[in-house]
């Protein structure tokens, strides 16, 4: 019920938004059906996640370890197949330049690809260099989407296990992703991370990348918006960018899958500027 709940506010929230820039209101349309297809997948998920002792989960944590596994997740071939193939569907009425892509044919090639795309998606993996800067195809595309149900039930029962203080690490402690958003909290301006995978939320630094840990501070630099809400991170070591919402500076209860997907006009920004 509280997943149904936070997803109701989430599209109601987006709708709010896409009443204000009607000339993206598509966009925000487009987003509001993958959140309803994604809840609707998550809220049938009936497993029970397998989890270490907490001691062992403790370790883990503090070698620098995610947390989660592929093994671990309840992915069954058949519903993952139709969901991917859902959202598929979906992401091709957005962008018709991706129809034609070739699709897994069996519901255990899109099980296999799932398995891939999580693997390649952890940062702390082994991923080549090349191969992270390979763009994603439409088959690519969908199976990351329909692994989100999934990645964000798992990390709503493990991140209650993550010793914040001791993880501060620029991948998430949970899947091993990266982060697409941030959050400075209100007390003391602390940065907080959020997984672009499973939404899980992390306390890193204060200063320094988020991608590679660059602490050269020549390199590093932040945009302000108008009114001080959102900031622009972007590191000219490893030319990446990352948002936030600066929550000292807002009266609004804040949703992080909200803000990454309303502050569109930063990452167009960026973008245009050479930034990933």
């Amino acid at each position: 019920m509280i997943a149904k709940d936070r997803t109701h506010r989430i599209i109601e929230q987006l709708a709010e938004v896409a009443e204000k820039y009607p000339d993206l209101a598509g966009f925000y349309a487009f987003h509001q059906t993958l959140l309803r297809l994604q809840s609707e997948a998550k809220a049938e998920i009936g497993a029970t996640l397998e989890l270490a002792d907490e001691r062992a989960l403790k370790a883990r944590s503090r070698r620098g370890l995610p947390l989660l596994s592929f093994a671990q997740l309840p992915v069954e071939a058949e519903r993952f197949g139709r969901l991917a193939g859902a959202l598929a569907a979906v992401l091709v009425e957005q962008d018709p330049d991706l129809e034609g892509q070739s699709l897994p044919g069996e519901a255990g090639e899109w099980l296999a690809l799932a398995q891939k795309r999580f693997e390649e998606g952890q940062v702390s993996g082994t991923t080549t260099e090349k191969e992270e800067e390979l763009e994603p195809g439409l088959a690519e595309l969908a199976a990351d989407l329909a692994l989100q149900p999934y990645l964000q039930w798992a990390a709503d029962q493990i991140l209650p296990h993550i010793e914040q203080e001791w993880w501060k690490r620029h991948y998430c402690p949970v899947c091993g992703g990266p982060p697409d958003f941030a959050l400075l909290e209100e007390a003391a301006g602390a940065r907080h991370l959020i997984c672009s995978r499973c939404n899980s939320e992390w306390l890193f630094r204060r200063l320094g990348c988020a991608f590679c840990d660059n602490s050269d501070f020549s390199k590093l630099v932040y945009y302000p918006g108008d009114d001080e809400v959102y900031r622009l991170y972007v590191c000219q070591a490893c030319n990446r960018y990352l948002k936030a919402v600066d929550l000292r500076k807002t009266q609004r209860h804040v949703l992080p899958e909200v803000e990454r997907i309303a502050s569109v006009a930063m990452d167009v920004a960026a973008q245009q500027e050479g930034y990933k």
